[in-house]
């Protein structure tokens, strides 16, 4: 069970706080966003721009130090956020916005040295950002798209990636298009599917059904008995 952007229900979003308050609740997993700045930091952020000055900024434009400043706050590093996960036993599905080569090649490094490969999930809608850590062969991969009508096997296989997560938030019935056929093809090629997000009991009830590997949701609180760590994987 993912606790989407690290527990937005339980906290501040994409906050270091936040983990141990989804760990608390139930989670096994926190799903958080990162993105790159203009320095090489690999921060936990959702968006990739933010307001100030004269109108809106892209964050790869700006020094981690100048995002602090727009911010008010300084977001914590990809190292800080593994650190704590790990502390807490709790498993990472990153998904990263924006970084480059040599960004992912630090944090896949990174990763390695904490000892937390088994832990660790890159996500993307990017399919280079996705190609690119799937081709290090060090960690599991998940590309994010939202087209009902993409063939989610035919990309898993052309960037080499673990998993795949349609963002049906909108669209929640489209559960009923996942079940069966479409699942069982990504499972007999051996990639397996991550829930949008949702904090429906129901639904998540219904996406189990359908065969997800992994439950998204902002409150781990809501999740069925049923659908703790364990029983959906």
């Amino acid at each position: 069970m993912l606790a989407h952007r690290g527990g937005a229900a339980l906290g501040p979003e994409n906050a270091l706080g936040t983990l141990a308050l989804a760990a608390a609740a139930g989670a096994d997993a926190v799903e958080v966003d990162l993105v790159e700045t203009a320095d090489g930091a690999l921060v936990l952020l959702h968006d990739v721009a933010v307001d100030g000055g004269e109108g809106r900024t892209w964050v790869r434009d700006l020094t981690l130090d100048g995002l602090s400043v727009l911010l008010g706050t300084r977001p914590a590093g990809h190292v800080e956020l593994l650190e704590a996960c790990a502390r807490l036993g709790l498993g990472v599905y990153a998904e990263v916005k924006s970084a480059g080569r040599a960004t992912l090649e630090r944090f896949v490094a990174d990763v390695v040295t904490l000892g937390m490969a088994e832990q660790v999930c890159v996500a993307s809608f990017r399919g280079d950002v996705v190609a690119r850590v799937a081709e290090s062969g060090t960690l599991d991969t998940s590309w994010l798209f939202w087209d009902p009508a993409a063939d989610p096997l035919a990309t898993a296989l052309d960037l080499g990636c673990t998993f795949v997560h349609p963002c049906f938030d909108l669209t929640p019935e489209l559960v009923e298009m996942m079940a069966g056929a479409w699942t069982e093809r990504l499972w007999r090629a051996g990639r397996g599917v991550v829930s949008w997000n949702t904090v429906s009991p129901d639904l998540m009830v219904r996406l189990a059904e359908a065969g997800v590997a992994a439950i998204c949701t902002d409150d781990p609180r809501v999740v069925p008995p049923e659908l703790r760590p364990g029983a959906c994987a």
